[in-house]
């Protein structure tokens, strides 16, 4: 009878020791759909998006000295939502979006920008910009 208990008692603790084995494995590995969400659903936000045109370069230099303009031939233009903390770059989507972005001086103006926000990293890729 004592032999039959200490089996017993042997077996249930190898079954403990293999159940928390699993249990605690299963939690390395990851899981499917936790890493789903970074691959898929909306690629961004397409729509019209009103604000502010900003200069990267010439509006967010450091000190407290006058703000000089870019010296490069282009500004870094961004754009600045109301309400909106974030300051949304804007990249040319087509030619026709490089060439309102390079020829315009929209610095300073409030505009509508139609095109893709990518909320992950802030971005806009421009399809067109009217002014207002």
């Amino acid at each position: 009878m004592r032999m039959r208990n200490m089996l017993q008692h042997a077996a249930l603790g190898a079954a403990t020791v293999l159940i928390l084995g699993v249990a605690a494995g299963a939690a390395d590995v990851p899981d499917a759909l936790t890493d789903a969400r970074f691959y898929t659903g909306s690629s961004g936000n397409l729509g019209v998006f009103p604000g502010k045109i900003v200069c990267l370069c010439c509006d967010f230099q450091a000190g407290s000295s006058a703000k000089e303009p870019c010296k490069e031939q282009h500004h870094k233009y961004a754009l600045k939502i109301p309400g909106d903390p974030t300051i949304h770059p804007l990249i040319p989507g087509d030619a026709q979006a490089m060439k309102q972005l390079s020829s315009a001086d929209l610095h300073g103006k409030q505009v509508s920008v139609n095109g893709n926000l990518f909320p992950g990293v802030g971005g806009i890729l421009v399809a067109n910009i009217t002014t207002q």
